[in-house]
């Protein structure tokens, strides 16, 4: 088993109003609007742009934050935590679809074949294949 090595990220912002429908999500591109989050980073030819997704929600309070990006063999592990109102919150009514948007260096990357998403109590949430080439 290969050990898991630490890889530094840069943080472009989150939304509470992503446009994916559906539950978990993790995806890697080269281009951040390529995510369906374009709005919130530009283009870094020497980046590769990680989307975290929690999944839509039928009111307000929810979020998901990257706090750790690990990397052993050819998979890239991402860590965030997801967050929930309490039971008796007064929460808005709204549909919503919270998304956290992270950067690693594109060198960082070469060779990984899966990206894994997992959350504070360590539960996979969400897996996804990191890009090789794009252009």
């Amino acid at each position: 088993m290969t050990q898991a090595q630490s890889i530094p990220f840069t943080e472009h912002g989150s939304t509470q109003q992503s446009a994916h429908d559906g539950g978990p999500r993790i995806a890697a591109a080269s281009d951040p609007a390529s995510l369906g989050l374009g709005e919130l980073a530009m283009r870094d030819d020497g980046r590769l742009y990680v989307a975290v997704f929690a999944g839509s929600q039928r009111t307000g309070g929810y979020g998901i934050r990257v706090v750790r990006v690990d990397r052993a063999g050819d998979t890239l592990t991402v860590r965030a935590m997801f967050s929930a109102p309490a039971a008796d919150a007064f929460t808005i009514q709204v549909l919503t679809s919270p998304a956290h948007l992270v950067s690693i260096e594109r060198q960082s990357a070469i060779g990984a074949r899966d990206i894994v998403l997992v959350d504070q109590s360590a539960a996979e949430r969400a897996r996804g294949a990191v890009p090789q080439s794009e252009p």
